[in-house]
């Protein structure tokens, strides 16, 4: 029988793997010195926010005493809605070179919480719109990572 605490311990354990794979793999990034910030340093920082997070969930899971419910799996509905969230984020990646950054964030962010939150559309259109500004503005503007930035926008 599958329980909340035992399903998180084992999330736990799978993000805190996932925060050191990515700490590993951050420290293979080859940078030059003349860069402002070197671009092994977002996947380094998030990698130990991974890893951090697992290790506190798991402790966290261990030590709960309280009532332990069974998890109950999605029905039918629910496990299309995950297929298609799936297959979107699928999109989304392979939409990132062709159209940039933004402008698939946008697209990718407005279906999910359109399809996901069964908002308007346009809430959905907006916060996506705001999600690829920010997007552009925080990883592309500020931080000059080289994330394609698609065909509508110069550099």
């Amino acid at each position: 029988m599958k329980t909340q605490k035992s399903a998180d311990i084992a999330g736990g354990c799978f993000l805190s793997l996932l925060g050191l794979v990515t700490i590993y793999t951050s420290t293979k990034i080859k940078g030059g010195l003349e860069e402002r910030l070197p671009p092994r340093t977002i996947p380094y920082v998030i990698g130990f926010i991974i890893l951090i997070s697992g290790i506190i969930l798991a402790i966290r899971s261990w030590r709960f005493r309280g009532e332990n419910p069974v998890i109950k799996w999605p029905d039918r509905p629910g496990t299309i809605r995950i297929f298609i969230t799936l297959v979107s984020l699928l999109i989304y990646i392979a939409l990132m070179g062709p159209l940039g950054l933004p402008l698939s964030t946008f697209l990718f962010i407005s279906f999910l919480i359109w399809y996901l939150g069964r908002y308007r559309i346009l809430y959905a259109v907006l916060i996506g719109f705001l999600s690829g500004l920010i997007s552009y503005l925080l990883f592309i503007y500020l931080l000059e990572l080289s994330f394609p930035v698609g065909p509508f926008i110069g550099r």
